[in-house]
């Protein structure tokens, strides 16, 4: 490949000034004229009927502009895929703490929170289930006795499980025959936030025409422009979405969440209306990940080859389906050729806040259970931990879970770069260790678009419909300028909305640069060719004979006879072809594996419990880095979030009412910096085949190793082997000591029951 210019360079990001000056604007920072205050009110019950609802006192209220109810919607149901099993408000029944079941509209926050407090509403309780092993038992009570009613109901079983996944492949029970150990195992992951630093927030406006305005932080403004056009019963042409700039999403923010009050509320007054979240709220209103409980079997022979595994997962999805279990079988494996396996995953009803996405939700769960299973099996066998996982490791030809062909990957080059970087194998003194894993992505990919245009000043406008959550618009500038041999700030990225900008599907699932990047390469080859084209005419030569290069199209052989773009885009005006403009548009890309590998080396102190994790290597196949510095930057903040999720983060959920006990940064420990060890990142580069110059996807992996590193790591200190998140001082003590480590014994029996209900 020729020598790059913008791609692989360290670029500070496009909007960095916006951002360090203050002058970015989010969806909180939004004051349209005359604009009211939202408000929601919430079901205090796990379960139950809705009695009555009086809000004459609320509407009484000087300052109170409209209250609404369930009922002031239509009565339709929404679902984060094909199940619609979700209204936006709550009518004759509640099914969580925390459901909302009126919003107020006020001319200022105050007044709306005292309305909230006249709005009087009871209540006939209803049986409620909280465990979601006991909700699948088919020994309790059902959440929603009309789920086989909802549309797109039938991957389930019924009862409380909403969602089913599986794959099978070989012959599992002949593949145990043939082994020689068989290891069964189960375990358990907590409740846990996304932890983003800007809480959601949405300002609604309804134009003369009609038309509804929406200024949104959303990571899929397309997504809820159709979410919300469903629960509104109005076309999807008469919705607008902005979205906003963000702080922070890590897949919370993919789904139409809060935008529906505000939006009915301007509606009803007429008035711009806009709802902020508290932080409380951003813990009990919008969806966080809840527990999973696996349980794994897998079959080995005495030196060291996998021949079968069966894994079962239950994931707790809440009250409603938000985000599935499809993590379950498709990480069941983890990044091991196993020829025979039979996997099975359960999406189960419980009346909890329903479930969101959180950095490719469920896969840090499985990656947990998969990556300490391994660790147990190689210490059971007597081999090397890295040693095993080299010898099983998928390889370029092996057939994926999804019954994909793997690739050409690095997966073998970030465990050999670990393994060389930590100087592994290593015996530490006692009370130190240190525990690898490694996960297994892939690129993100679904529908992506772009345009590039071409001003009269050389410079080009990009426009595409993705959402800047990562500093994803730099790479993509960056991207544009590479192949339109420009320099970055020759590039300006349009601020969008669902009215200017092409379709594309979320920023999430780490597929905007390698998905939309291709979309944007595909984009500037076109605006390329037909530069080309116009500069072939002028010049007098065949268009093959010129490059573009340095702002301008020049002869090859003869470089001085050459246009600027300026001067391409001023004769295009008048041109038979017009202005030049470049597009693309595609569904999606084949399947680009993402392997990396991580290393914890952890004190632990015997008298407390306390594990401190001294040093964090990683090292991932990021095919080719767009922009090195944004990379590292999403190595670290991946690792930082799976450090947290391992040692300190989780939700409190009562176990009798479903209740959300810490929605607080005081009482949800995030780690803060002074937890953390310096994180040392290795860059391996094997291109992908379709990824814009050969980028694979980032962001998802670093999150899921850390648990699993760590956990093996404490294992290596001490010796004990703790099977549930997060690793507590409590907990790792308790295991030292010889009591009960896990809270939580799964019975595989009971993972098992699903398949009888």
């Amino acid at each position: 490949m020729a020598e790059l210019s913008a791609i692989g360079k360290n670029s500070i990001r496009v909007d960095a000034m916006d951002k360090v000056t203050g002058r970015a604007t989010y969806a909180g920072d939004v004051y349209l004229p005359g604009m009211l205050m939202c408000k929601i009110m919430t079901s205090t019950r796990s379960h139950a009927k809705i009695v009555s609802i009086d809000t004459t006192a609320a509407q009484a209220l000087p300052g109170v502009r409209c209250v609404i109810t369930g009922s002031d919607y239509p009565d339709v149901r929404f679902g984060s895929g094909a199940l619609k099993d979700r209204r936006i408000m709550a009518r004759e029944e509640v099914f969580y703490i925390g459901e909302p079941v009126a919003a107020v509209a006020a001319d200022d926050e105050i007044t709306a929170l005292e309305a909230i407090g006249l709005i009087e509403i009871k209540y006939e309780d209803i049986k409620h289930v909280v465990d979601p092993l006991q909700a699948i038992s088919g020994k309790s009570v059902d959440v929603h006795t009309d789920l086989e009613d909802f549309e797109g109901f039938g991957f389930a079983l019924g009862g409380n499980n909403c969602t089913m996944l599986d794959s099978d492949r070989g012959d599992v029970e002949q593949g145990f025959k043939d082994s020689d150990v068989i290891i069964e195992e189960t375990y358990h992951t907590q409740p846990i936030s996304q932890g983003f630093l800007e809480p959601m927030a949405c300002v609604a406006d309804v134009e003369a025409n009609g038309r509804l305005d929406i200024y949104a932080s959303t990571q899929g403004p397309y997504q809820v422009r159709s979410q919300l056009a469903s629960v509104l019963e109005m076309s999807i042409g008469n919705i607008k979405v902005t979205a906003m700039e963000m702080g922070g999403g890590f897949g919370a923010k993919l789904r139409l969440a809060l935008e529906g009050f505000p939006a009915m509320l301007a509606i009803k007054t007429g008035k711009p209306v806009k709802l902020v979240n508290t932080r409380e709220e951003a813990f009990t209103l919008n969806g966080p990940r809840l527990e999973t409980n696996i349980y794994l079997k897998t079959g080995v022979t005495n030196d060291g080859n996998i021949l079968a595994r069966e894994a079962r997962s239950v994931f707790d999805v809440g009250a409603y389906l938000g985000a599935g279990p499809n993590a379950g079988v498709g990480h069941g494996l983890g990044a091991y050729s196993i020829p025979n396996f039979k996997l099975r995953s359960y999406g189960v009803y419980t009346n909890k806040l329903y479930v969101g996405s959180y950095r490719a939700s469920g896969v840090a769960d499985m990656n947990f259970a998969t990556e300490s299973h391994t660790d147990v099996i190689a210490h059971k066998l007597g081999i090397d931990p890295m040693e095993f996982r080299i010898k099983n490791a998928l390889s370029e030809g092996d057939t994926a879970v999804n019954g994909s062909t793997i690739p050409v990957n690095g997966l073998m080059e970030t465990i050999l770069a670990v393994k060389e970087r930590m100087g592994l194998p290593k015996k530490m003194e006692e009370g130190r260790g240190v525990g690898i894993a490694v996960g297994e992505w892939r690129s993100g990919s679904g529908p992506s678009t772009a345009s590039i245009s071409v001003n009269e000043d050389g410079t080009v406008s990009l426009l595409t419909g993705s959402v800047d959550i990562s500093g994803s618009d730099t790479s993509l500038a960056q991207i544009a300028a590479e192949s339109l041999g420009l320099r970055l700030e020759q590039v300006v990225v349009a601020k969008r909305n669902t009215d200017m900008a092409p379709f594309t599907g979320p920023s999430g699932g780490s597929r905007i640069v390698y998905s939309q990047g291709r979309a944007v390469q595909n984009a500037a080859e076109d605006t390329k060719a037909k530069l080309l084209d116009l500069a072939a005419d002028w010049l007098g030569v065949q268009a093959d004979a010129l490059e573009c290069a340095g702002g301008s199209v020049y002869v090859q052989d003869n470089p001085p006879q050459s246009l600027d773009l300026g001067q391409l885009a001023r004769m295009s005006l008048t041109s038979r072809g017009g202005p030049i403009i470049g597009i693309a548009s595609l569904s999606s890309l084949p399947y680009a594996p993402v392997f990396n590998a991580q290393a914890a080396e952890v004190i632990v102190d015997r008298e407390t419990g306390q594990v401190r994790v001294t040093r964090f290597v990683q090292a991932q196949d990021i095919g080719k880095a767009i922009n090195p510095m944004g990379v590292e930057g999403q190595l670290e903040g991946g690792a930082v979030q799976g450090i947290g999720r391992a040692l300190s983060e989780e939700i409190l959920i009562d176990k009798e009412t479903g209740q959300i006990r810490n929605p607080s940064l005081a009482t949800y420990l995030m780690p803060l910096s002074v937890d953390m060890p310096d994180i040392e990142n290795i860059l391996v580069e094997v291109p992908s085949a379709d990824g814009p110059f050969g980028a694979r996807a980032v962001a998802e992996s670093p999150g899921f190793g850390p648990p699993a590193a760590i956990a093996n790591a404490i294992f290596d200190a001490v010796g004990v082997r703790i099977k549930t998140l997060p690793l507590s001082a409590e907990r790792v003590l308790a295991a030292i000591q010889g009591r009960d480590a896990d809270e939580y014994t799964v019975d595989s029996e009971a993972l098992r029951a699903a398949e009888s209900v």
